[in-house]
Order: structure tokens, then C-alpha cells, then sequence
């Protein structure tokens, strides 16, 4: 009876939306969604915004969601916080890996004293607690994920270490970014480290940037500068081949979702993400007007939580970067919370999951503005 009552309740909320691309949306409106359309999931940056995401995530993983039945392989793609998601599906046991890096990054404590050396100290911590030397093989020879993961290296003024040098290429790149993100091209380049011994079809299109394998020696450097913000995080300098670069947070490029990666004729990218607007990059958060192309989302399904679920969290909101800051005083209270969203956010799962087996997501889906 509680099950039957849990299924009815959801059913009067409106925990979950759907938005799809105009390259599916018609698609989703005749049949709903069939898994083995899902050929790409990719994973926004956001910092813990992604505790939303917890429980969507590792339903995905219980159920397999995300394999293909003809065994061809699904990309996972993101950067920052999106990027140790898709590492922590693509580990040797990604249930547990997953719930590693969920523990470690919210157990994170950072204080005024720390420096952007320090933290990227306890970000490295991180990254080692879920991916061990062994799920690195499985990350590279993963037979059912591709993976690219999103980093930007440096050039010039933004290459530096002295964060006053370092602030003002900041200023200059988000200044020239409002008349235009190519400009960003001055201050960062777009590279994508991917598995597999060929590169992921999206790089072989209209991809800007330049790409590299993950290798049994560079992973771990990768995942830690995929999540090094600048000015507050040390650059990244030793990605085996290429020292002396830096390396950074690759939402600086590619925020949330900024790239088409290349689903098929017949496939879909699946998009777990917070909020209804998708920024582009990183300094486009300020930028209303500034979306992604439209062939970026057209063959995409977004997906992310309603009103009705954001309104049972603490606070009526999903958690975000500030929490370091609000609660540095009170750092179990912090983790309380985000422990309490990452339980909640169960309910977006058994909330999918009713929507395409019984296929009202066909009603409940509409176009992506």
C-alpha cells in the first residue's frame, strides 16, 4: 500500500521535467524512450549541484540503463563534477565507486586559510578515493563507455600561477567573452581526453579544440584538472607528455553542455541537469541571452528536477558552490544537508522511470527553448 500510495503521489507532483531537441522530440512524442536510443550521457558542471543527481545516477547504473543491447559502446562526456560522474560509471564497480566520490567530495572541508595549493591537496584526495589504480585499466579498456572529459589548457596571463596575474586574465577573458566566446580562444584552448583507439566521432566534425587518449598514466592528472577552477584551484602541470601546460577546469569551455556529441540519426544524448537554462560556458552564467547552438541540444533529452521536488529540500533549493562558504563554520551541518538531497533525489528516479515504462513521458516532454 505504501508503494501504491508513492506511485499516486508522485503521479499528482511534478517531480521531473523533459525537454527534447527538435531533432527528437518527435521521436519521444510517438514512442517514448527506447534505451537503446541513448547512445551519449553527458554530465554538466556545477560543483555539488550534482547531489541532485545521485540518485538518477546510480539507478542508471542498477539497471544497466545506459548499456546498449548491440553492445556498441555509450559515450559518457562532461567536465568538473559531470566528468567524475561519468569516471565513477565507467569504474570497475561503479556503484561503489560512485558512492566514494559522493562521500569524499561532500566530506571536503576548506577554511580561509586554505590556498588554491592546499585544495587542490584535498581535491586529489578526491579523485584518488574513487578511482583506484586498478579501475584505471577499466576506465581505458571499458568495454561498454567511451569517455571524454572535458579540460582547457592555459595560454599566457591565464597559464600563470600568481593569482593577481592569474585574476586579471580572468577579468580580460570574461569581458572579451560578452562580445563574443570565441574571443576565449585567447586565453584557453578546448581539449578533450578520451578512451578508445579512435577518437569519439563528435571530435571528427565541427569540434574546436584539440583531443588526447586517456592513458594508464593520465588519468588521475585528468580528473583533477577537469575540476580545477581557476584562481581558486591550482593549475594541473603534470599530464605525463605535456608538462609544463596548465590545465583547468574544462567548464570554463564547456559549462554545461557546449558541444554536439553526436548521437546518430537515430540517437539520443541523455542530459541530466539542475535547472531549465543551459549555459554554455563557464563565464556565460551572467549572460541570459547566451544559449547553446541549436545543433548542440537538437538531438538531446533534457531532463531535470520540478518545483515540486526542489521545494522538499532544505531551503527549497539545490545545493551550490556558496554551501563552502555558508556553512564553513558549521561544516557537519553542510554535509547533513547535502546527504539528505542525495537520499531524496531518489524519488527523480522512480519518477523516470514510471514516465518511459509507462510512457507518459509522451505527454510530459516538450521542446527545448
Amino acid at each position: 500500500m505504501i508503494w501504491v500510495f508513492g506511485v499516486i503521489l508522485r503521479a499528482m507532483k511534478k517531480y521531473l521535467i523533459f525537454k527534447a531537441g527538435r531533432g527528437i522530440y518527435d521521436i519521444i512524442r510517438e514512442e517514448g524512450l527506447k534505451r537503446d536510443r541513448v547512445r551519449a550521457f553527458a554530465g554538466p558542471a556545477g560543483g555539488p549541484k550534482w547531489f541532485v543527481s545521485v540518485g538518477f545516477d546510480k539507478a542508471l547504473i542498477e539497471t544497466g540503463f545506459l548499456i546498449r543491447a548491440d553492445r556498441s559502446r555509450t559515450l559518457l562526456a562532461g567536465s568538473s563534477a559531470g566528468a567524475w560522474r561519468c569516471l565513477a560509471m565507467a569504474c570497475k564497480n561503479p556503484l561503489d565507486a560512485y558512492e566514494k566520490l559522493r562521500i569524499a567530495y561532500s566530506r571536503n572541508i576548506f577554511t580561509a586559510q586554505d590556498t588554491a595549493w592546499s585544495i587542490s591537496a584535498k581535491l586529489q584526495q578526491t579523485v584518488e578515493s574513487f578511482i583506484s589504480d586498478e579501475d584505471i585499466g577499466t576506465i581505458i579498456n571499458n568495454p561498454k563507455f567511451r569517455l571524454a572529459i572535458h579540460v582547457v589548457r592555459s595560454k599566457g596571463a591565464a597559464a600563470s600561477s600568481r593569482r593577481w596575474v592569474e585574476g586579471i586574465a580572468l577579468l580580460s577573458a570574461g569581458m572579451m567573452n560578452v562580445m563574443s566566446s570565441k574571443l576565449m580562444n585567447l586565453f584557453y584552448e578546448r581539449v578533450i581526453f578520451y578512451t578508445g583507439k579512435e577518437r569519439p566521432g563528435f571530435l571528427l566534425k565541427t569540434f574546436d579544440g584539440s583531443s588526447h587518449e586517456l592513458m594508464l598514466g593520465n588519468v588521475k592528472q585528468v580528473a583533477l584538472a577537469t575540476g580545477s577552477l581557476p584562481y581558486i584551484i591550482a593549475g594541473v602541470k603534470n599530464i605525463p607528455g605535456m608538462e609544463g601546460e596548465v590545465f583547468r577546469d574544462g567548464g570554463l569551455l564547456d559549462y554545461q553542455l557546449n558541444q554536439d556529441y553526436d548521437p546518430g540519426e537515430e540517437g539520443i544524448t541523455l542530459f541530466f541537469h539542475y535547472q531549465d537554462r543551459i549555459t554554455p560556458g563557464w563565464f556565460d552564467k551572467g549572460l541570459s541571452w547566451r544559449k547553446p547552438a541549436d545543433m548542440v541540444t537538437d538531438r538531446v533529452l533534457q531532463i531535470y528536477p520540478g518545483q515540486d521536488f526542489v521545494d522538499m529540500l532544505p531551503d527549497k533549493r539545490i545545493p551550490d558552490r556558496d554551501d563552502f562558504r555558508t556553512f564553513v563554520d558549521n561544516p557537519s551541518e553542510r554535509i547533513k544537508r547535502w546527504d539528505k538531497v542525495s537520499d531524496m533525489s531518489a524519488i527523480l528516479a522512480d519518477y523516470f522511470f514510471e514516465a518511459i515504462e509507462s510512457g507518459k513521458i509522451k505527454e510530459m516532454v516538450s521542446p527545448i527553448g
